[in-house]
């Protein structure tokens, strides 16, 4: 009996077919990628926020060994009744280095430097190089941190190398010089731009006079933060740019007054991740300055200051604070 066998057709896609698969593909990636790109963002930000609450432990270790008090920069202060300069001895990376390089060179002995470094000591008659006003070497924080990574926040993109000190937001265009902030590995890598945090001064870890913990450690912006014009400085009594006209922190880099940050800072104009003096942490989504720091001149009449303000009880005591970055 004869057996009758069909050839078999090969079983291929057509280009109907194989086009429709493309466009679900495509279509699956674009609903995904967002997702994914949000859980990324999410999941630095979390990591951001663990480093601040660690870095809030190591200050509170810091107080407790100096009766309270969390660090504050030897620096002279030509008026007693108010801190300041903080940003001679280095700024926000003064407390961890007293050498700071960066991506630039330079040795101590002898002491020569070149490219974009920064505090790198003082005059001889006060110790030279490597040291603090003072006389001192050994840098604030040092020993109270397990690594200087947590320096640097991962959502951090760019930075900028001032060339000389800065005190208001138009300083951003004119002397800066756009960084990617890199974690840093030694002392010699601390340098402002390698640093994504903003640091405020002047605080003890109790104070009677303090009805809230106050924020003492978190997220910079890409403006100045030294000095009393943290947060782009916004001149709250007016509701407009504190005295800078161009460029404009709102329409130029994209600012929000009421969380004080802009479109190019860690996270974007949302907020920021701040410890407190308790050792309390969380996302902020509304300006410190205003809700911590505002002063009793910046308050137009008929309004009050928020409750938390450091200014509640003692009116003047925000003299007694200084933001650096």
């Amino acid at each position: 009996m004869k057996r009758y066998h069909t050839r078999r057709q090969n079983a291929g896609f057509t280009l109907i077919e194989l086009l429709v698969v493309i466009a679900i593909i495509a279509l699956l990636i674009g609903i995904l990628l967002p997702a994914l790109g949000q859980a990324n963002a999410t999941a630095k930000k979390l990591k951001c926020l663990s480093q601040v609450r660690g870095m809030g432990q190591a200050f509170i270790m810091y107080a407790e060994d100096n009766r309270e008090w969390f660090p504050v920069l030897p620096a002279s202060q030509p008026d007693r009744r108010y801190l300041d300069n903080q940003y001679t001895s280095g700024g926000v990376a003064g407390l961890f280095s007293t050498f700071q390089i960066g991506d630039g060179e330079g040795s101590i002995d002898p002491p020569s430097i070149s490219g974009d470094t920064a505090f790198v000591g003082v005059p001889p008659a006060f110790g030279g190089a490597a040291h603090y006003i003072n006389g001192s070497d050994v840098p604030l924080m040092r020993g109270y941190l397990s690594g200087l990574e947590t320096l640097t926040c991962p959502s951090d993109r760019i930075d900028y190398y001032w060339s000389r000190y800065h005190t208001s937001a138009e300083h951003v265009i004119a002397d800066g010089t756009m960084k990617t902030p890199e974690p840093p590995s030694t002392e010699r890598d601390v340098i402002h731009y390698n640093i994504s945090y903003l640091y405020v001064a002047g605080l003890k870890a109790y104070e009677n006079d303090l009805q809230f913990s106050p924020p003492i450690w978190g997220d910079e912006t890409n403006s100045s933060d030294t000095k009393f014009g943290g947060w782009y400085g916004w001149d709250w009594f007016n509701d407009r740019p504190n005295g800078v006209t161009e460029p404009d922190p709102v329409n130029d880099f994209g600012f929000d007054p009421q969380t004080g940050y802009a479109r190019d800072d860690n996270h974007g104009a949302d907020g920021g991740n701040f410890v407190r003096s308790d050792g309390s942490a969380s996302f902020i989504k509304e300006n410190p300055q205003r809700a911590f720091f505002m002063r009793p001149d910046e308050v137009r009449m008929g309004e009050a200051m928020d409750p938390r303000s450091i200014n509640i009880v003692n009116k003047k005591r925000s003299n007694k604070v200084q933001t650096i970055d």
